[in-house]
């Protein structure tokens, strides 16, 4: 169990330190312009702990807690309607403003390929946080039935 535990500490480390260094480069190029920095770094973390506990959920400590999975099949509901709402919000200002929108100095021509950056990645992220976030209740109650059918599988 305790290795259990190290893990998952590990593990959402790993996703912060993953967080950073995706968006680290945003920030210093943009500053504050960037007004997405929020969505953006919870669709990165979404997206690698959900997908972690998609696929290796036997490595967590909480693989036979009946009150997380429970959780876990309900909590999806509202983060998913929020990764909609900052998607939808995100590409509704590239749309208006281009991509080049979130800059200072709007003549660099060094600030169209790092556009092209932000968006693919943004996108990236958020559709993967929307995806594994419809896949995790699927996969709890399949962690449930497995529980209660055969007694040493999560």
């Amino acid at each position: 169990m305790k290795q259990k535990i190290q893990y998952e500490i590990l593990a959402i480390i790993f996703a912060m330190v993953l967080s950073m260094l995706i968006v680290l480069p945003i920030y210093l190029k943009t500053g504050v312009n960037y007004t997405y920095f929020v969505p953006n770094i919870y669709a990165i973390i979404v997206f690698t702990t959900f997908a972690r506990w998609i696929f290796l959920l036997g490595y967590s400590p909480f693989a036979r807690s009946n009150w997380f999975r429970f959780v876990l099949i309900f909590l999806p509901i509202p983060l998913f309607i929020y990764q909609i709402d900052s998607l939808l919000d995100f590409t509704g200002y590239i749309d208006e403003h281009g991509s080049t929108g979130f800059f200072k100095d709007l003549l660099d021509p060094g600030n169209y390929a790092f556009a092209k950056y932000i968006r693919y990645q943004f996108l990236f992220f958020s559709t993967s946080s929307l995806i594994t976030i419809i896949l995790l209740p699927i996969r709890m109650i399949i962690s449930f039935w497995r529980t209660v059918n055969t007694k040493n599988r999560v």
